[in-house]
């Protein structure tokens, strides 16, 4: 009886696990974004950036509309970890072509995931060219699911700059914010004995 159920056990809990994935995960960390430092090509974008923070959450609500139609775009991004007052390390820093990686979703792992949830925020870019319009996201929060987790405690900044190919900038923007340990679901000072 007992080799008969032990199986059966494992399996239910498995198929729990990849059913619930978020339930065993949970961060000892929050992403606060503090501010959007950004400027647009008023000929090809008119860009609208609104960070809010509560108590619980940090959000990103974005509305761009978009002027021209944009047949292709280059997209550099960046992000940066403090190491010393004001002090900011490069960490990583990606170049590619936004349309390409548009048409080819599966080519890098973490940009995919990324895309993805964006994409359940509201009305983003899904193909190229980028028609004239509106496009935009609501109460956008970073899933903290997405990070790895054992980021320290740190300011960072995360850089976005979008060019037309001949070099023609049509946005660049600095994100700042701050990986905070205190605020996470699995804060582990809770289980601090002194």
């Amino acid at each position: 009886m007992r080799a008969v159920l032990f199986p059966s056990y494992y399996i239910l809990v498995l198929v729990l696990y990849s059913r619930c994935p978020h339930t065993s995960a949970w961060r000892s960390f929050k992403i606060i974004l503090k501010q959007f430092d950004y400027e647009a090509n008023a000929k090809l974008v008119d860009v609208k950036i609104l960070v809010q923070n509560n108590s619980e959450s940090s959000s990103l609500s974005v509305t761009i509309n978009v002027l021209e139609t944009l047949n292709d775009v280059d997209m550099t991004a960046g992000i940066a970890l403090q190491t010393e007052q004001a002090n900011f390390t490069n960490l990583l820093t990606k170049n590619l072509n936004f349309c390409k990686m548009l048409k080819e979703r599966n080519g890098d792992p973490l940009i995919r995931l990324i895309y993805q949830d964006l994409l359940k925020h509201g009305k983003w870019f899904k193909e190229c060219p980028i028609q004239k319009g509106i496009y935009s996201l609501q109460d956008y929060r970073v899933d903290e699911e997405l990070l790895p987790s054992f980021l320290a405690e740190t300011n960072f900044k995360f850089s976005i700059r979008l060019n037309k190919p001949k070099g023609e900038q049509i946005f660049q923007g600095v994100i700042f914010g701050r990986i905070d340990k205190s605020k996470g679901f699995n804060n582990l000072k809770m289980f601090s004995l002194g």
